[in-house]
């Protein structure tokens, strides 16, 4: 059967920034399938220098950096949806609702069953948020955007502050906060339990950790989709040649990987994942986290020029299909690290883990490429397309 044509108005930049995400989000992810959540690599997984390097890479390169360019484009796939409401002379609020709708209800199932730190359920959530910035000007949005980010950052770096505070004068207060329960917990649910014992402890948690994550990144994240919506106003986000991606290429994404640097060595030296070393080496990265981002969208640019090759025509529909390989990598990830799978949770060291991870993201652009090779969308998209417009695959 021969591949299916792409369609003439679709642009290649936005579906290759999504492949290049979902590969980052896959190395950056694995270290919450693998390792407890309270330690994750400090707890031994980083003990030689090749373990160390790799770490660092994965912080300094993808970290903060992976889920700004996917919601982004979540922001983009606003513009998109108001377009084509009104191209079918259709109202776009109810659509869109039950676009939002349908992703709080996957995202939380998603949560419960495969993944901790899902991040469906908190776009859905933002993404009505979104709706009522559908009319803002270019302007207003990215200044919404920077304040954002800017916002996330000084909380990160105010949270890092406290703890310090806590463990400098109340280090026995600090001790007594319940992290090695937790691990001990963690340990038992994915290294012991069966695959509805993993549930339920995810379950446990969602109260727990839905606040934490929109706290913690949900604020960025909806100055990044501010920033995608943006792109499509101004019309640059399928414009490679336009201005602001070569100043994003030659002067964002350096000081953006400057300053990630000085963050992934500040994680380095942390001795788990919930200390204040870690908050702060995380509140300076996500400060550089906009300028490697478009940096990196200054990057996929300069390639998305001219005539598309079979390989750039291959990872863009793999990119088109973004839902099916995000949901791909949490389920074979959860395969790999559970006991009802191969049983690695806490086995790897970071190196390993993360050799694992770029073949499970390399693996879920081949998936979702050939899919696409011989279908017009992923088996998600169309799921989330049916109840987008009511049946309509």
């Amino acid at each position: 059967m021969p591949s299916l044509p792409e369609p003439a108005d679709r642009a290649l930049m936005p579906d290759l920034l999504r492949a290049f995400a979902l590969f980052g989000i896959a190395v950056v992810n694995v270290v919450g399938f693998a390792q407890p959540f309270t330690s994750g690599f400090h707890n031994g997984g980083l003990n030689t220098g090749l373990d160390q390097a790799a770490y660092a890479g994965v912080a300094g390169l993808f970290l903060m950096k992976s889920y700004p360019l996917f919601s982004m484009m979540f922001g983009a796939g606003l513009s998109y949806q108001l377009a084509a409401a009104a191209r079918a002379g259709k109202d776009f609020g109810p659509r869109y609702f039950r676009r939002m709708a349908a992703l709080i209800v996957l995202g939380a199932l998603h949560f419960v069953f495969f993944w901790i730190g899902d991040i469906l359920l908190t776009y859905g959530l933002l993404g009505c948020l979104l709706f009522v910035l559908r009319d803002a000007s270019v302007k207003v949005l990215v200044r919404t955007g920077i304040i954002l980010i800017a916002l996330n950052t000084l909380l990160l770096l105010g949270f890092g502050a406290v703890l310090w505070a806590g463990e400098t004068y109340a280090p026995e207060a600090m001790a007594d906060a319940g992290y090695d329960q937790m691990e001990a917990e963690a340990l038992a649910a994915f290294g012991e339990g069966d695959f509805m014992q993993a549930a339920a402890y995810r379950l446990d948690l969602l109260p727990f950790v839905l606040p934490s994550v929109i706290i913690q990144q949900g604020i960025a994240v909806f100055g990044f989709f501010c920033f995608g919506l943006a792109a499509v106003k101004s019309g640059v986000i399928d414009q490679p040649s336009a201005p602001i991606w070569k100043l994003s290429r030659r002067v964002f994404l350096p000081l953006g990987l400057a300053g990630s640097a000085v963050g992934a060595w500040i994680l380095l030296n942390a001795a788990s994942s919930v200390d204040s070393t870690f908050i702060l080496g995380s509140g300076v990265i996500m400060a550089f986290s906009g300028f490697a981002a478009l940096g990196y969208t200054g990057l996929i640019a300069a390639v998305s020029g001219g005539t598309a090759g079979p390989v750039r025509l291959f990872l863009a529909r793999a990119g088109s299909a973004s839902l099916t390989a995000y949901l791909f990598q949490s389920l074979v990830f959860s395969l790999i690290f559970s006991a009802y799978g191969l049983d690695a949770f806490g086995q790897m060291a970071a190196a390993e883990a993360i050799l694992v991870a770029a073949g499970v993201g390399a693996a879920s652009l081949v998936f979702t490429g050939l899919w696409r090779s011989f279908a017009p969308r992923g088996p998600m998209e169309v799921l989330l397309r049916r109840i987008t417009y009511w049946g309509r695959g």
